[in-house]
């Protein structure tokens, strides 16, 4: 079902999707989202490519009324937006860029304004263990009402209960992929801007094809202390959890907490040698050599 709503929204290419929202003033966050989850054609959490000039097409559509606008026109159009609301500069739209050229509540795009970026996938995984109060190993609609209450309130806003309401619809249409209702780990992570190429592992095993074997020791003993942030000399708890899920990530999807738990258990197994529950320095080595099959 999930792939035909892709080959539907293709196919909705020369229908004006923005008749469907009248021009009333400023856009609910519903609506919002409705938008941008539409003309985000890829999933790429930006409106580019075929997106960008679908949407400049029915924008234009929609201010003139013409329906038989040339390409040229639209091309105009696009440079014109363009030139004015690309703030980055790097030939797509982003959601608060977006919102300059859809006027929307204020508040709502707040939730995608980050002054602070998380450090490291342990923030990640200590976030996320705050939230899943349930430890279903998703965000249901309620729990991410109380991360939204939370960062609204570190951001000066205090919203009543049918604005939280409406601003869980609206990060839910725009980031729960499959439509089940939650967020996975990969989909919350979307809405914290934590990209597929900030996964400090992968990063590492990419990097380390071109290293000699003294640079790839060097960067071993770094990825260890980005693991262990605590410092005790040990990956335990939420660290160990942040590594298993950037050992998982690039091959699934989306990862929930259940899926890292039973992974996770599998590397104990394997390679916590003195059976502490913690991945030790020569442990993570280990692993490693096991999981990513690199020669440390």
């Amino acid at each position: 079902m999930a792939h035909m709503k892709k080959i539907t929204k293709k196919h909705e290419k020369f229908e004006n999707f923005l008749s469907k929202f009248p021009n009333s003033g400023r856009l609910t966050a519903d609506s919002f989202a409705q938008i941008w989850q539409h003309y985000d054609s890829n999933d790429s959490g930006y409106i580019d490519e075929d997106g960008l000039d679908m949407f400049f097409r029915d924008l234009l559509q929609s201010m003139t009324g013409d329906k038989n606008i040339t390409e040229e026109t639209v091309q105009d159009m696009k440079d014109c937006f363009m030139s004015a609301y690309d703030d980055a500069g790097d030939g797509r739209i982003a959601i608060t860029e977006m919102s300059n050229i859809m006027p929307t509540d204020e508040t709502f795009i707040l939730l995608f304004r980050r002054e602070e970026q998380l450090e490291s996938s342990v923030d990640m995984m200590e976030l996320w263990r705050n939230y899943d109060r349930d430890r279903s190993g998703y965000i249901n609609a309620d729990e991410l009402k109380f991360f939204i209450r939370d960062l609204l309130k570190k951001k000066g806003k205090d919203v009543g209960d049918e604005k939280l309401e409406e601003y869980t619809a609206g990060l839910l249409t725009i980031f729960d992929k499959n439509g089940d209702g939650r967020l996975g780990l990969k989909e919350m992570a979307r809405i914290l801007s934590i990209q597929p190429e900030d996964n400090f592992l992968t990063q590492f095993e990419l990097k380390s094809k071109s290293m000699s074997y003294k640079e790839k020791q060097r960067h071993f003993h770094k990825v260890f202390d980005y693991y262990d942030k605590s410092k005790t000399g040990a990956i335990e708890g939420d660290e160990l959890d942040a590594f298993v899920k950037d050992l998982l990530e690039p091959d699934m999807e989306d990862i929930s907490t259940t899926q890292i738990d039973l992974f996770k258990k599998g590397i104990l197994t394997n390679c916590d040698k003195n059976k502490d529950g913690k991945i030790q320095k020569d442990e993570l080595r280990l692993c490693l050599g096991l999981y990513l099959d690199m020669d440390m």
